[in-house]
C-alpha cells in the first residue's frame, strides 16, 4: 500500500472509531483512488457502508474486495450481512458459510467464530422463514380459489333454480329450495376450511408468529447452539 493510500486509511480508522462513518466512507474512497488494488480498502468502506445502511455500495465493495482475495472472510461476512438486509436470505447464507468456512482455515477462529456462527443461524431463519411465507402464501392462494369455486357453483345452481321456476323465486317451493343451496354451498366451505385447518393445525397466524419471536419455533443448526441475533449484531471491531 503507498504512503498516501495508508495515511488516508490511518484517518478513515479514526473517523469511523468515533463514528463518524460518511467521513469515513469519504476517506476510504480516496484511499482506494491511490491503491485500487488493496482488498482491504474495500473490506474498510464496506464495512462503514454497512454501519451507513448503505447496502448496494457495500455489496460492490465486497465483490471487488472478494475479486482481489478471493479467501476475504471479512468480505464475505460483511456481504453476508448486505444481502440479510436487502431479504435476499438465500444469497446471504451462501455468503455467511463461506464466511464461516474460511474463518476455520484462518489464525482469528476464535474471536470471529462466534459473530459468524450467528450470521449462518440468522441467515438459515430467514430462509425458512421467506419458505414458510411462500408456503403459507400458496396454501391461501388455494383456499380462496377453492372457495371462489364453491361459491361459483351455488350462482350456478341458482340461476338453474330461477330458470326451473322461470324466474318466480318467490313461491315457497322456489325460496326453500334456494336456502337449501345456500346452505349447502356454507357447510362445503365450511367442511373445506376445516380440512385446510387439520392439514395444518398450528393456522396460518401462529406459524407467522416466529418472525416476532427469532427464538422460537427456529430451525435446528448443527454449526452453534447460540441464539439467533437480530440484524445488525456483528462484531463492532474497528476496521483494519
Amino acid at each position: 500500500m503507498s504512503a498516501r493510500a495508508s495515511a488516508l486509511k490511518e484517518e478513515g480508522n479514526k473517523y469511523f472509531q468515533n463514528g463518524d462513518y460518511k467521513s469515513a466512507e469519504v476517506l476510504y474512497g480516496r484511499a482506494i483512488q491511490q491503491d485500487s488494488l488493496n482488498p482491504k480498502l474495500f473490506t474498510n468502506r464496506a464495512m462503514t457502508r454497512l454501519r451507513l445502511q448503505a447496502w448496494d455500495s457495500c455489496i460492490d465493495d465486497c465483490l471487488r474486495s472478494i475479486d482481489l482475495s478471493p479467501h476475504n472472510m471479512k468480505a464475505y461476512y460483511y456481504l453476508a450481512q448486505a444481502q440479510l438486509a436487502l431479504h435476499h436470505p438465500n444469497e446471504a447464507l451462501s455468503s455467511a458459510l463461506t464466511a464461516y468456512d474460511e474463518c476455520l482455515k484462518s489464525d482469528v477462529f476464535n474471536s470471529s467464530t462466534r459473530h459468524i456462527s450467528q450470521l449462518v443461524l440468522q441467515a438459515k431463519k430467514d430462509k425458512w422463514e421467506a419458505q414458510e411465507r411462500e408456503r403459507i402464501r400458496r396454501r391461501s392462494d388455494l383456499l380462496r380459489e377453492l372457495e371462489d369455486g364453491l361459491t361459483a357453483m351455488k350462482g350456478f345452481e341458482l340461476q338453474n333454480l330461477a330458470v326451473k321456476y322461470q324466474g318466480r323465486m318467490e313461491s315457497m317451493e322456489a325460496k326453500e329450495e334456494a336456502e337449501d343451496v345456500e346452505m349447502g354451498s356454507r357447510k362445503k366451505i365450511e367442511e373445506l376450511r376445516s380440512v385446510f385447518a387439520l392439514a395444518d393445525p398450528q393456522n396460518l397466524q401462529q406459524r407467522v408468529r416466529v418472525s416476532n419471536h427469532p427464538t422460537r419455533d427456529a430451525p435446528c443448526d448443527g454449526v452453534t447452539g447460540l441464539t439467533i441475533p437480530p440484524h445488525g449484531t456483528g462484531s463492532a471491531r474497528s476496521p483494519h
